[in-house]
């Protein structure tokens, strides 16, 4: 029933929750989220709920929206093969959806069905998360860093909280420790390594799908232009000192 009652507060403050968001400045991605917990509270069912709602958003409703541009915007996809691998992604799943659904639909109708559904959510989920990558660039302001990567993780990062910055070759093509490394690295066909490794001086809070949250000590980057975000970098984290 406490479930309920959450997703009836939610119903009932979005139209305030919408009014916060078109008055924040960040992007939709963050601003929502932080709204309905302003609003309503935090709560794994609430985190879920505002995930799906973005989720079709970004598939649906943005079409129209173009990418933030500025000297504050730095890109992580362009140099990247992660729109074609999206849509060929999106392609197997309607091709997979059409030829095994007539075929599982004369062996076990519920299990077509679900399976059915199961390819629905998903196409719309990389829909969504291919726009997200579009319109999400990472964004660097005075004294934060607002980092994402599609629909799949995201995390604001004050410039204060960066402990060192590695940019060395070597060390950057090691292996990456998956359990305090959060990576924004866009999907590629070959094997690619991070620009820059930010280590933080205490680890910091990442949200992941579906509203969950991890905390890492290090931040892999891989971007568009690494020259220009390290030298602004550089200087914003000294002056945020």
């Amino acid at each position: 029933m406490s479930e309920l009652a959450l997703l009836f507060m939610f119903l009932r403050y979005l139209p305030a929750i919408i009014r916060q968001v078109r008055m924040s400045d960040d992007s939709l991605l963050f601003s929502f989220p932080t709204a309905v917990e302003e609003k309503v509270r935090k709560h794994p069912i609430v985190h879920i709920v505002a995930s799906e709602f973005l989720m079709f958003y970004y598939a649906f409703l943005s079409w129209k929206k173009r990418p933030p541009k500025g000297e504050k915007y730095f890109t992580l996809h362009k140099n990247s093969s992660i729109v074609a691998f999206q849509i060929m992604i999106i392609h197997a799943i309607i091709i997979e959806t059409i030829g095994i659904h007539w075929w599982l639909h004369d062996q076990s109708k519920l299990f077509s069905i679900l399976l059915l559904i199961l390819n629905i959510y998903s196409i719309i989920f990389f829909l969504g998360d291919l726009q997200a990558v579009r319109l999400n660039p990472l964004k660097m302001t005075d004294n934060y860093l607002y980092l994402s990567l599609g629909l799949a993780k995201k995390m604001v990062l004050s410039l204060d909280d960066i402990e060192s910055i590695t940019i060395d070759q070597k060390q950057l093509e090691k292996k990456i420790d998956k359990k305090t490394t959060i990576e924004f690295i866009a999907r590629d066909f070959e094997t690619v390594h991070p620009n820059m490794i930010l280590e933080l001086k205490n680890p910091c809070r990442a949200t992941l799908f579906l509203g969950f949250q991890k905390t890492y000590s290090k931040v892999a980057l891989r971007l568009d232009h690494p020259d220009t975000f390290y030298k602004m970098l550089k200087e914003k984290a000294s002056q945020a000192k």
